[in-house]
């Protein structure tokens, strides 16, 4: 009847079975439902946009970083206390708009040879030693790759080729996610000769080091950033903290004042006068401005002699 529930009897088991089955599905699709729209609300919420602006100042960054970084694992000591006058002549700056040249490397490596002891000179006439450094790299790269379909106008323009066909827009980017990845590269050495006999000195051998910034989409989100030229990784620009992922610590070779730390030079102490004339005797004697040996000193030294 209609408002009256059915009753199974207790002998009808098959019944009885397929009736427990048929609600377990019935609540199993629901909570299957229930769970498939909090994820679809889930990514709405996490999907975004973000883009890179600008990217002038990352570049200057890694350009300057690596250079950097080459120039601070090379040891200039051997060359502590020499007068020694920079040649710079086969480091020239390449016609580019890039603000990281020639003028920056030679002007760090004047930096790490003080830094190090060197005295720099203006003439070659004056030096003992003529510092020579090259460049064989000093450039930068960039990669990008889209996990998803990048944006596309190759429909636009198949159906600009038919006058009667109607404009059809660009295809929009549609990625899961995005990474961006810029990599800068130096590549130097330094080498010193006498500047008389043009012997060999020293020479730094090949210093190359690589610099990098890395930018990541999540869904439109972002940029994630990390790389060499930033302490601790970024979203857009801002600094996150996110536990074992950063920078890991280098190993380079380092001179005891490196030129990427601040440092404080003491004042070398000023040469004592040299007098004339002015000889000092094994036995303790001075000498008097009339050139003749005084025993003033002297003295004591035989009274404890006759003591003894």
């Amino acid at each position: 009847m209609h408002g009256q529930s059915l009753r199974i009897p207790n002998d009808d088991l098959p019944a009885r079975r397929e009736s427990l089955l048929t609600g377990m599905f019935r609540d199993a699709r629901s909570r299957k439902r229930l769970v498939g729209t909090v994820l679809f609300s889930a990514m709405l919420l996490l999907t975004g946009c973000g883009k890179t602006v600008r990217n002038t100042a990352t570049e200057q960054l890694i350009l300057s970083d690596s250079v950097d970084r080459a120039i601070r694992s090379i040891d200039f000591s051997p060359l502590s206390g020499k007068a020694c006058y920079l040649d710079t002549q086969f480091v020239n700056s390449p016609k580019s708009t890039t603000f990281v040249n020639a003028d920056y490397v030679l002007s760090s490596v004047r930096n790490q040879l003080v830094a190090a002891g060197g005295i720099l000179v203006d003439s070659k006439k004056d030096a003992e030693v003529v510092v020579e450094p090259r460049v064989g790299v000093l450039g930068a790269n960039e990669n990008e790759v889209t996990y998803g379909i990048p944006s596309s106008n190759i429909v636009s323009q198949a159906a600009a080729i038919m006058p009667t066909a109607p404009p059809v827009p660009t295809i929009p980017e549609i990625s899961l996610a995005r990474k961006n990845y810029q990599m800068a590269a130096t590549k130097l050495a330094v080498f010193a000769y006498d500047a008389t006999s043009g012997n060999p000195v020293w020479q730094s051998g090949v210093a190359t080091a690589r610099s990098n910034a890395r930018d990541t989409w999540l869904f439109g989100v972002g940029p994630f950033q990390s790389g060499t030229i930033y302490e601790k990784p970024r979203f857009a620009g801002a600094k996150i903290s996110l536990p074992l992922i950063g920078d890991k610590g280098s190993n380079d070779r380092r001179q005891t004042i490196s030129l990427d730390q601040e440092f404080v030079f003491a004042r070398p102490p000023e040469p004592l006068p040299d007098p004339e004339n002015a000889v000092q005797h094994a036995s303790a004697e001075t000498v008097e401005t009339t050139g003749k040996p005084s025993t003033e000193k002297a003295a004591p030294a035989k009274e404890a002699a006759v003591k003894k």
